[in-house]
């Protein structure tokens, strides 16, 4: 009986099939939709047990999160119950050997870290626990991709030896394929930590845990805490208000607003999935009228009204089905032009792909698409009475005034939720552009960036670090068309945050006023007129600034603000324990005088207020891994080659990294609001799309079915407008209905959005009048053509069958 009613229903979607072709490509919209952002979102990471793993990070007084000091993470490794093992990672950029040299990606890793993602090596072996004592050999690790890229694939790599910041190792194993830890590494080494060490300032180690069978993530995060707890009363100089944060490993790599952002977008095309079924049930329900006599002779003979109902719900599912693979069809070209987009790559996910979960989830949409389109329009076609489908008649029978209350409902609720998605549309797109439009504290144009890093023996020596930087940039402010170059520990919008406790001399340091931490930069004279960044009060850096004279220090205008409010902080010191966090310096604090106020720059998200921040001259604490800033009077492109040229002549084995210019770095770090905002756009305007044409099928059929009155109302001779008038009128009883049920609904919404919006209050009227009148405007043109053709009935045609 199954395979009966599936030809059946064939028989009868191709026969309709200007009904058939409306009603799959629906679908298809809806369907592809939803598969589109399901591709994107759930995506499975390719970690072995992923959700036992958790990130652990310190937390700032004011909440946010940081990487761990070696001393914190040796106490919570020792004192925990919760995880079954618990790592560590130092990050690092190192210069591999070979012609030319190469910068490379680097993990100093503690000996349970391959463990904890539960791994086994490609080739070779992971390290030994004798590798990880200080002086020991020095062995490494490669990663799968630098094998292959830089070493051919070569089978016989285990044991041969490479160079990494001119030092020799031995190769030992080749890392397991696709493993990424917070982006791509390409070498592991081993990382020793002593266990006397006690610096706890230098917060640089990236956490991870599993978890023990049967401990949930809640457990952890309050022993986690009250370790902090434990740390911070033990060392209240560097721990004292710090505290320890917990996090799925999942979230930690996808970072914060993306969970948001995506539930924002799963709403959206479930919205257009609903109004998706909404219109093919509109659309089943003006044609149930043309199979009525044949429903009501099916019935009279003996069927049962299930026997119909299953019947149509067949004919329903046929074309969801059809409009599921062609939705697959339009999400596969869509898939493949987003898997190319780097802001949707993240380390440890599966790539975007249309893979067999998505193959299933689209399964389970076209069953739903089924239930959700044919269900009711199915029952309520079985339901209608017999002896009135008989009837010549049929078109006024109570049935059809029942199923024309029903479209009429059904496309109230298309436009409510059509104008609810216009608002968040709307409101994102405005949130976005003022995001884009927030001024970052410097001037942007004209500035190029790059990155180097001195390898650590031939710059061990704090001297040679400096004298590298104070030739190189000697150099480029040479090179012609130059106006300024600088280097900087970090440029906006950073990824991380160096974090530095201090003091204000003279305070009582239980005084709240008296301690705090800021972001630092360790930057050269010149670095402010690089930027464009302007000295609000004393002075910049100078090449008196060095070694031996008076510590010096900088402060941004939102520390001055909070530590100085009534006082001129040029002349007081800070106190903070090293200039160098890792380096060997003088023992306890050192005292810095405060000589410049800066404003305040946008070092990180451009939605977020500036942090306090200090800058300290690099001649006095000189850092191996610096960016290089260059203001250009022309185009910063052909500077390119002149830099590397100018790096050559200092050392001609140190490679010059990630050259691009300060505009293409702020616009990447708005590079995945711009894909949310643009898919937003998209999905709401597809949701206008179906909720115009389900109104103007049910304005087009209500037209069809008064073809007769019209005729009539024409013949005693009421004017054209009058025929207009009366439907406009059943229009806009849909729009008031409509319109009042989705701006509650948009409201309610965009209070929701407040926390996603930036610059843009939730109840924008702008947005919101905006949306009216785009609403208006699709109304008045889904009622206009079926008025227009109402207005031209010739009543002779129309009445010779009456």
């Amino acid at each position: 009986m199954l395979i009966q009613d599936l030809r059946y229903g064939i028989r009868m979607l191709v026969k309709s099939s200007g009904f058939t072709a409306a009603a799959v490509l629906t679908l298809a919209l809806g369907i592809g939709a939803n598969t589109i952002i399901f591709s994107v979102a759930w995506r499975p990471m390719r970690y072995r047990e992923s959700d036992r793993l958790l990130m652990v990070w310190e937390t700032r007084p004011e909440g946010s999160r940081s990487t761990v000091s070696a001393p914190t993470y040796l106490d919570w490794r020792d004192q925990n119950t919760s995880f079954a093992q618990l790592a560590a990672a130092r990050s690092a950029s190192v210069a591999l050997s070979g012609n030319p040299p190469i910068l490379v990606s680097a993990a100093s890793i503690t000996p349970n870290f391959f463990d904890t993602f539960l791994l086994q090596p490609e080739l070779g072996r992971f390290f030994l626990a004798t590798e990880f004592h200080p002086g020991g050999d020095r062995v490494t690790i490669l990663s799968r991709e630098i094998w292959q890229t830089h070493f051919g694939g070569e089978p016989g790599i285990v044991g041969k030896t490479i160079r990494l910041n001119g030092e020799t190792y031995i190769v030992v194993g080749v890392a397991p394929a696709d493993f990424e830890f917070f982006g791509r590494m390409d070498v592991w080494m081993p990382l020793a930590l002593p266990s006397g060490e006690i610096n706890r300032q230098t917060r640089d180690l990236l956490v991870v845990g599993r978890m023990k069978p049967g401990v949930t993530a809640d457990k952890v995060r309050d022993e986690m805490r009250t370790l902090a707890a434990r740390v911070a009363q033990e060392s209240p100089e560097t721990n004292k208000r710090w505290s320890a944060l917990a996090q799925s490993f999942n979230e930690a790599l996808a970072g914060p607003g993306v969970y948001l952002e995506l539930l924002l977008l799963f709403t959206t095309v479930t919205v257009v999935l609903l109004l998706a079924c909404a219109n093919v049930a509109n659309l089943l329900l003006a044609r149930s009228s043309t199979r009525g006599k044949e429903i009501a002779v099916r019935i009279a003979l003996g069927a049962t009204r299930w026997r119909v109902t299953r019947q149509l719900l067949v004919e329903t599912f046929l074309l969801a089905l059809t409009g599921g693979a062609l939705g697959l069809l339009l999400a596969f070209g869509a898939v493949r032009y987003l898997a190319t987009l780097p802001v949707l790559q993240a380390p440890g996910l599966a790539p975007i792909e249309i893979n067999r979960a998505v193959l299933e989830f689209v399964a389970a949409l076209c069953l739903a698409a089924t239930l959700l389109s044919g269900l009711m329009p199915a029952w309520q076609t079985t339901a209608a009475n017999l002896t009135e489908h008989v009837k010549a008649a049929s078109r006024t029978a109570t049935g059809d005034r029942r199923q024309g209350r029903l479209r009429n409902g059904l496309v109230a609720v298309e436009l409510a939720l059509s104008l609810v998605l216009l608002v968040a549309a709307g409101l994102s797109v405005r949130g976005f552009i003022r995001l884009a439009q927030v001024n970052p504290g410097f001037a942007s144009k004209g500035l190029l960036t790059a990155h180097l890093s001195l390898p650590a023996p031939q710059y061990a020596d704090a001297g040679r670090v400096r004298a590298f930087y104070s030739e190189l940039l000697q150099g480029v402010r040479t090179i012609p068309g130059v106006e300024g170059a600088a280097i900087s520990t970090g440029l906006p919008p950073m990824s991380f945050e160096l974090g530095q406790p201090f003091r204000v001399e003279g305070r009582d340091p239980a005084s709240p006023a008296a301690s705090g931490v800021a972001s630092y930069q360790v930057i050269s004279a010149g670095y402010f007129r690089t930027l464009g960044l302007p000295i609000l009060k004393g002075r910049g850096f100078n090449e008196d600034d060095r070694q031996g004279s008076t510590p010096v220090v900088i402060i941004n205008h939102r520390l001055a603000g909070k530590f100085f409010p009534a006082t001129d902080p040029i002349g007081k010191r800070l106190l903070i324990s090293q200039l160098v966090p890792g380096r060997t310096g003088p023992s306890g604090p050192v005292a810095l005088e405060i000589v410049g106020v800066v404003n305040d720059v946008k070092n990180f998200r451009l939605n977020e207020a500036s942090n306090p921040e200090i800058y300290i001259s690099y001649l006095q604490a000189p850092w191996t891994s610096e960016y290089l800033l260059v203001r250009s009077r022309s185009e910063t492109e052909p500077l390119v080659t002149s830099l590397r040229s100018a790096v050559s002549a200092v050392d001609p084995d140190l490679p010059l990294t990630s050259v691009s210019t300060m505009d293409d770095r702020l616009s990447s770090s708005l590079a995945g609001g711009r894909v949310v905002v643009v898919l937003m756009v998209i999905f709401s305007f597809m949701a206008l799309l179906m909720g115009s044409v389900g109104l103007y099928g049910v304005i087009s059929y209500s037209v069809t079915q008064r073809t007769a009155e019209f005729a009539l109302r024409l013949a005693l001779g009421a004017p054209h407008r009058e025929i207009f008038r009366l439907v406009a009128k059943g229009t806009l009883r849909l729009l008031l209905i409509g319109g009042a049920f989705g701006m509650a609904l948009a409201l309610g919404v965009a209070r929701l959005l407040g926390s996603m919006i930036f610059g843009v209050s939730p109840y924008d009227p702008v947005t919101f009048a905006t949306v009216v009148l785009v609403l208006l405007a699709v109304v008045f043109t889904a009622n206009y053509l079926p008025a227009r053709r109402a207005t031209k009935v010739d009543p002779m045609v129309a009445l010779r069958y009456e």
